[in-house]
C-alpha cells in the first residue's frame, strides 16, 4: 500500500473538490456528499481541512498558482505583444475547457474573495495581483527595449490590468457583452497607442 503524505493528500483532496465545484457549482455543493464521494470519513476530512470555505480557498489558491506558473511557462513562446496580453488575460479570453472550468469557479467565489475580511485571502489576492502586475512589467520592459514602446509607456501596465478586470465584472453583469471582443479589440488599440511612430 503506498503512503501518501499530508501534501499529497491535500492536493488529492483539493483535486476533486475542483472537479466537484465545477461540475455542481460552488452553491451547490455538499461538503458531506463530497466526503463519501471520496471515501473519506470526516475525522480524516477534518484532519486536512477545518471549514468548507478553507477548502474552496485552497483550491482556488492551487489554481491560481497553476495558473500564474502556465502564463510564464508559455510566455516565453510568445513573441508578439497582443499574443503575450491575451495569454496573460486567458482566463478572460480564452474558451478552452481548463479556462472556462477556472473562471466559473472564480465567478462563483468572486463574492467570497472581493469582500473578505480574511487576512490570508487579502494576501493571497496581493500577492496573485502583483505576479501578473510583474509579468506585464515585464511585457512593456521587452517593447521599450526593442524601441516599440516609449519609456514612459510602462506606467499603462496598471491601467490595463485594471481596464481587463473591469471589462471582465462588466460582461458578468450585462446582457450580450463580448468579453473576448471588448478586450481583444481594447488591446489592439493600446497596442496602436504605444508603438513608437
Amino acid at each position: 500500500m503506498k503512503l501518501i503524505n499530508r501534501e499529497e493528500r491535500i492536493k488529492l483532496i483539493c483535486d476533486e473538490a475542483y472537479k466537484a465545484f465545477v461540475k455542481v457549482g460552488i452553491d451547490n455543493f455538499s461538503l458531506n456528499k463530497f466526503i463519501i464521494d471520496i471515501k473519506m470519513s470526516k475525522g480524516q476530512f477534518y484532519h486536512y481541512f477545518t471549514t468548507k470555505e478553507q477548502l474552496i480557498y485552497q483550491v482556488i489558491s492551487e489554481k491560481t498558482f497553476e495558473l500564474i506558473h502556465n502564463i510564464k511557462e508559455e510566455y516565453k513562446n510568445r513573441k508578439l505583444f497582443t499574443d503575450k496580453l491575451n495569454l496573460i488575460f486567458a482566463l478572460y479570453l480564452n474558451d478552452e475547457e481548463y479556462y472556462r472550468d477556472l473562471r466559473k469557479l472564480y465567478i462563483d467565489t468572486l463574492h467570497m474573495y472581493i469582500i473578505s475580511d480574511n487576512d490570508e485571502i487579502k494576501e493571497a489576492n496581493n500577492n496573485d495581483y502583483k505576479s501578473i502586475y510583474n509579468i506585464l512589467e515585464q511585457l512593456f520592459e521587452e517593447e521599450i527595449e526593442k524601441g516599440n514602446f516609449q519609456k514612459d509607456s510602462i506606467s499603462l501596465a496598471k491601467s490595463i490590468y485594471a481596464t481587463a478586470d473591469g471589462m471582465f465584472l462588466q460582461s458578468l453583469m450585462v446582457n450580450n457583452y463580448d468579453l473576448k471582443l471588448e478586450l481583444s479589440n481594447y488591446f489592439l488599440e493600446i497596442e496602436k497607442l504605444l508603438k513608437k511612430k
